[in-house]
């Protein structure tokens, strides 16, 4: 389970942490902590990663990220509290997601090709609508 001081990490306490990015971050969480027990449920082996001591990729960037954070977009859904890459260091989240999983927890996905070794979710939806997409 992911945590939403996990998710903050090294960012935890910043004073642009407002309560709405605090309740935007455990929403999120909320479906993607569900989507991760029906992974395990199912048979996939999920990782901890050895770098953020979590399910949350990356190494520091892979949850919240700051405005001024170089990593990412500048209206990126991390930077909303709204998206989270999941370490998946042998992509079997990745190949076990379907469209009809990502609807059933009103998530999206970046597409896997763009995402080797993690698997991005969020649950802002993209401009084109779609539950898997390009970025």
């Amino acid at each position: 389970m992911i945590t939403v001081e996990q998710y903050f990490g090294q960012y935890a306490g910043r004073p642009e942490i407002t309560q709405k990015l605090t309740d935007s971050a455990a929403l999120l969480l909320a479906a993607v902590n569900t989507l991760l027990d029906r992974a395990s449920a199912d048979g996939v082996t999920l990782y901890t990663n050895p770098h953020t001591s979590s399910k949350i990729s990356g190494q520091m960037n892979g949850g919240w990220r700051p405005r001024n954070c170089p990593i990412g977009a500048s209206d990126s859904s991390h930077k909303q509290a709204r998206g989270i890459d999941i370490y998946d260091p042998l992509n079997a989240i990745d190949r076990w997601i379907t469209d009809v999983i990502l609807t059933e927890f009103d998530v999206y996905r970046e597409a896997p090709e763009y995402t080797t070794n993690w698997c991005h979710l969020t649950n802002r939806p993209p401009k084109s609508q779609l539950r898997t997409f390009l970025p």
